[in-house]
């Protein structure tokens, strides 16, 4: 990844993660100069920002809240696979997916793909001998006592 200059963006981004990292692991994850926004009206809280490159050749535009402790991913608003970017982000920050607070519902995060693949995968597959002679406890039958006269 390289930080990108401001003018090789020339659409939109907009907003589809935030994730929950110190300032260090920000340094350690994303080693790239980031612009410090002092600003009140261009962010909510003093915040650092920069437009990065990943090897991939996509861009990302990432903030991190000073005092939140947030890290606020962007995308460009012509990205037509938004989740294989965020793939493609994940395969080179090492933030792990528990960190993330909120992302957007069209997006699918790494492990999320993984489990639901996994899902699908144990659904659709033939039952197992051991499944058969299986049932359910519920489902069997318990004899009452007779009632004697």
């Amino acid at each position: 990844m390289r930080r990108a200059g401001p003018q090789e963006l020339t659409t939109r981004a907009y907003p589809v993660m935030t994730a929950r990292i110190s300032e260090a692991e920000l340094d350690q994850w994303l080693p790239v100069p980031f612009d410090d926004i002092d600003d009140p009206l261009a962010a909510a809280e003093p915040s650092k920002g920069a437009l990065v490159q990943l090897e991939a050749g996509s861009y990302i535009v990432v903030y991190y809240g000073k005092d939140s402790g947030q890290l606020f991913v962007e995308i460009p608003d012509t990205t037509r696979d938004s989740s294989a970017l965020i793939a493609d982000f994940f395969r080179e920050v090492p933030l792990p997916i528990s960190r993330v607070l909120w992302h957007r519902s069209d997006i699918t995060l790494p492990d999320q793909a993984r489990k639901s693949a996994s899902m699908n995968a144990s659904r659709d597959r033939a039952p197992s001998s051991e499944d058969t002679g299986r049932t359910k406890r519920s489902a069997k039958r318990i004899a009452l006592p007779k009632r004697q006269k």
